[in-house]
């Protein structure tokens, strides 16, 4: 019972207020006053991105999502379901694409909201911090289904909704989204189970079908996890368990089926882009790379690793690690310990469920440096995704949860008498202990914010000491604790660099700007042939995905499921990053790309821009294959190439390698000429009708062929998702390498192709030499393009030069003109024609109809033949001639290409996802199937007395 205080009529006044209007909430549900409270608490802590044009939400939130969401955004308002995208990665197949949220309701309001023109990135940011309110509002909800208590739900929400694991996440907007509906189905499906209601179970399903649409399927994964073992634990160990066996698991099925039915229509177009890009490359690593230990320092010293208020960083959370996204996780000094004592009290309850979770979850965190983490990649399910740092928001959530439940056992009578002695004893030693850290070992001196966080600790400790020992009333000490929460959650999280970029968000990426400027997006936007792609060379924004927001087609973008086989064509000619951001060596300019590459031409680049730096390395002025056409004040330029190809182009003759890596690797050599060579994968052209092509033989020399070396040796490369050997460790200025091999029985002349990795500071540089007998032919030595790391997801491929080759055995020697470092993987002797392939004579293609998913033209063949139309191939696309279906092929590697008879003919090519309708129906009757499910249940919904 709550004791009136006796300190004057202010005093007992005010606390009076505070009582009523508690004793009101409880009485009243608190249907309005939480919300409205949670509300204002929420705008006040993201006003300056509501109410100011100085902040924006940063990285990710401006660079991925928001271009993608205004990309739906346009294509909905128009009435238009968003299929393909042909503004990124020179065509991209969005419906697959699940963080682009087409199906997450939330975003339909956002076409309401806003029908008549482009989408604001200020609405991208009102949508995000709408999710941290109902964060907020739902933890809120589930902290009292818990505590049973208003004020002290409120802090678990208050808590959830501003924790570090929540604001430093705020660049990842699925990933907010996805966690802000965690304690809504936790709720409903704790009471579905405890109360055998299955109107809450169904319940459940629905908004797990909501978490499933927000895109960010690790963190829906995780959820369900945690809903097993929640399930799992109350019906072994739990009071009801005699009870619940064995509707809990068909309780936990039905969650699991409700929520997957309502998201197939995503799931189904997601599984087959997965199958086909770099997620279906993760490696071990990938998996397991984890936090190390020290992260949890910053539960209560968000200074640790330093990077806020101006702090520069103090030290990695992993070598060259500084992203706060992964291992920033404050929970104020209060929070952590109102968490410990839930865990204490919970436990005195004889539940220690959340315990094992917490530590469970911290533990899957540290990936391969804790207990459990090394094994994620040999559990179903949790190896399909990266970034164990993300296990630890389960973790949070349950953290947040216990600090509510802390905070109601040091408010309710009966349990402060347990901790009336201890607890203040415990909090002396912590503080006592605390100062000896920071003047023995200089903590105070080397982290900034120590002394800040013992005054929070010392404040604490005399709230709980007065509370304990009946000096301050329970009523006075909630809120005292709840405002010193709020003045270190608002101090620390708020206006921080993971949540606020001080640049206006009108400007830095909007429609009609790009990095706060107009020039060049006026330039490319008056360009109205439409027939054309941009590579830029410039880093963020342009380098990213702001050609979603822009609407002009661009050669690359940033996506963790791009399609594999583009991010390996983009690769030949660009030093990229994991997900084909053209960063590496660019404001170095480099030898690292190849802006004369034919594979850029035939991706129909018409317009390159760089910035200066670029410009000088590669000598662009001097170019005759680049024309400069626009250029920006002192930085950014525009050339235009001459050379690009537009759209389509005939060939009466084509050739057949082995597989599409050997493909990429002929397209990237000296011999190659787009214009001329039409190149077929064998696995492509299975079940062709037609004819294909010249089967050019091809040799693969393997690492495991090595008979001798001055330098280096033959292991395997575990960054790879499947083992492959490579020779590694070849570096020094006349260091060699050599291969022996059987010659192939047909004589020629033959191209040697290498595939490679090389991240030092310079680039190789390789002479070849094919010895048979008596006779030894030596190659000029050929420069290498850097790659982005080592391992095998940057490979690039080389022409090492041709050689005459007659049968027998042969060795090829490789050596080093000078001191830098190369690791080989495959080597490739191609066979070349023996006659130039007969000229196309003339034809035209006119009268192009081109949306983002058909494209349509008229043709003119002298003679039959195949039309390559460069744009991406992908299953779903279709194509016609003369209104018949034909058969596509991937030519070229990435591209399209249909064969044709002599002629004129009309040439049409759709997208139609081919798993779109079926997971539309799932979704559509499971969701016929809930509404009528919850209709019938609607009455058993309550309790019975």
């Amino acid at each position: 019972m709550l004791r009136a205080p006796t300190h004057g009529n202010r005093r007992t006044f005010s606390l009076g207020l505070f009582r009523d209007w508690a004793a009101r909430c409880e009485r009243r549900g608190c249907r309005w006053h939480i919300p409205a409270l949670l509300s204002l608490f929420t705008t006040f802590f993201y006003w300056p991105i509501l109410f100011a044009s100085r902040l924006s939400f940063p990285w990710d939130a401006s660079d991925f999502f928001y271009p993608y969401f205004a990309f739906v955004h346009e294509e909905l308002r128009h009435f238009r379901l968003p299929l393909w995208d042909p503004y990124a990665f020179s065509g991209f197949p969005i419906i697959g694409d699940p963080e682009a949220q087409i199906f997450y309701p939330p975003n339909w309001l956002m076409v309401l909201l806003h029908p008549f023109s482009p989408l604001p990135f200020r609405l991208v940011e009102i949508q995000e911090i709408a999710h941290f309110f109902l964060a907020g509002l739902f933890m809120f909800y589930l902290a009292k289904d818990y505590t049973g208590e208003t004020v002290s739900a409120l802090f678990g929400g208050i808590l959830f909704m501003s924790s570090g694991a929540m604001v430093a996440h705020t660049e990842h907007v699925a990933s907010i989204n996805a966690m802000a509906w965690y304690p809504l189905v936790f709720l409903l499906a704790r009471r579905g189970l405890r109360e055998n209601k299955l109107y809450w179970t169904v319940a459940a399903g629905l908004f797990l079908g909501m978490e499933n649409l927000t895109g960010h399927w690790q963190h829906a994964v995780y959820l369900g996890l945690l809903l097993f073992l929640y399930f799992a634990y109350e019906a072994c160990a739990g009071p009801q368990r005699l009870q619940l066996w064995p509707r809990w698991i068909y309780q936990l099925v039905l969650i699991a089926a409700v929520g997957a039915g309502l998201a197939m229509v995503q799931i189904l177009p997601t599984y087959e882009l997965s199958t086909l890009s770099i997620r279906d490359e993760l490696t071990y690593w990938d998996i397991t790379t984890g936090n190390r230990l020290q992260f949890l320092w910053t539960l209560f010293l968000p200074n640790y690793f330093g990077g806020l208020h101006g702090v520069p960083y103090l030290q990695p959370v992993a070598p060259g690690v500084f992203n706060p996204s992964d291992y920033y996780v404050f929970l104020t000094v209060p929070g952590c310990l109102l968490a410990l004592i839930g865990l204490i009290e919970m436990a005195r309850r004889r539940n220690v469920f959340w315990l094992a979770v917490i530590l469970l979850f911290t533990d899957l965190a540290l990936g391969s440096n804790g207990l459990g983490g090394g094994h994620l990649d040999q559990i179903p399910v949790l190896q399909l995704f990266r970034r164990a740092p993300i296990f630890f928001d389960v973790a949070n959530f349950g953290l947040c949860l216990m600090a509510a439940v802390g905070i109601r056992a040091l408010l309710e009578e009966t349990s402060r008498a347990f901790y009336r002695k201890p607890l203040p004893l415990g909090l002396l030693a912590l503080l006592l202990i605390g100062t000896g850290l920071g003047l023995v070992l200089q903590f105070a001196w080397k982290i900034h914010g120590w002394y800040h966080m013992l005054a929070v600790l010392a404040l604490f400790c005399l709230l709980v000491t007065a509370l304990l020992r009946g000096q301050l009333g329970p009523q006075w000490a909630r809120w005292a604790i709840l405002g010193l929460v709020l003045f270190q959650l608002v101090h620390n999280n708020r206006n921080q660099p993971f949540n606020a970029s001080r640049e206006d968000p009108r400007q830095q990426v909007a429609y009609d700007y790009a990095a706060a400027r107009q020039d060049s997006l006026q330039f490319l936007r008056s360009d109205t042939a439409s027939d054309f792609r941009v590579a830029a060379w410039d880093g963020s924004p342009w380098g990213s995905n702001g050609w979603n927001l822009w609407r002009i087609p661009a050669i690359y973008g940033w996506n963790p499921i791009m399609l594999r086989r583009y991010r390996q064509y983009i690769r030949q000619f660009t030093q990229a990053d994991s997900f084909a951001l053209s960063y590496g060596g660019l404001l170095e300019g480099g030898p690292d790309q190849r802006v004369d590459s034919p594979m850029l031409d035939l991706l129909g680049m018409k317009y390159l821009l760089v910035v200066s730096p670029v410009e000088q390395k590669h000598r662009l002025a001097e170019s005759a294959k680049f024309q400069k056409v626009h250029a920006e004040i002192n930085w950014r330029t525009v050339y235009r190439n001459q050379d690009y190809l537009s759209r389509a182009w005939f060939y009466p003759h084509a050739y057949i390698l082995p597989d599409a890596r050997t493909v990429l690797a002929l397209m990237n050599s000296r011999w190659f000429q787009m214009r001329r060579d039409l190149l077929f994968a064998e696995a492509d052209l299975a079940g062709a009708a037609v004819p294909a092509g010249e089967q050019l033989r091809t040799l693969v020399i393997n690492p495991d062929q090595v008979a001798a070396s001055s330098a280096g040796r033959v292991a395997p490369d575990d960054s790879c998702a499947q083992s492959r050997l490579k020779y590694q460790g070849w570096s020094g200025t006349g260091n060699w390498v050599r291969y022996d091999f059987t010659a192939p029985a047909e004589p020629g002349r033959y191209l040697l192709l290498a595939e490679y990795t090389a991240a030092g500071a310079a680039a190789p540089e390789v002479a070849a030499e094919i010895a048979q007998g008596d006779r030894k032919q030596l190659s000029a030595p050929a420069v290498l393009l850097r790659t982005f790391a080592l391992d095998c997801k940057f490979s690039r491929t080389a022409d090492l030069g041709q050689f005459d080759l007659a049968p027998g055995v042969s060795q090829l020697t490789l050596k080093l003109a000078h001191d830098a470092g190369l690791d080989l993987y495959s080597l490739w002797l191609v066979r070349l024609p023996d006659a130039v392939p007969p000229a196309p004579g003339d034809f035209s293609f006119r009268d192009f109809s081109v949306s983002a998913t058909r494209i349509a033209f008229q043709a003119q063949l002298p003679q039959p033949g195949d039309v390559l139309v460069n744009e991406i191939t992908y299953p779903g696309w279709e194509a016609s001639i003369d209104g018949k279906p034909t058969q596509l092929f991937p030519a070229d590697g990435i591209f399209r290409a249909v064969w044709a008879p002599a002629g004129a003919h009309q040439i049409e090519m759709r997208f139609r996802p081919r798993h779109l309708a079926l997971g539309a129906a799932v979704s559509l009757i499971s969701l016929a199937a809930v509404a009528i499910a919850l209709g019938r249940l609607r009455g058993s919904r309550r309790p019975s007395s």
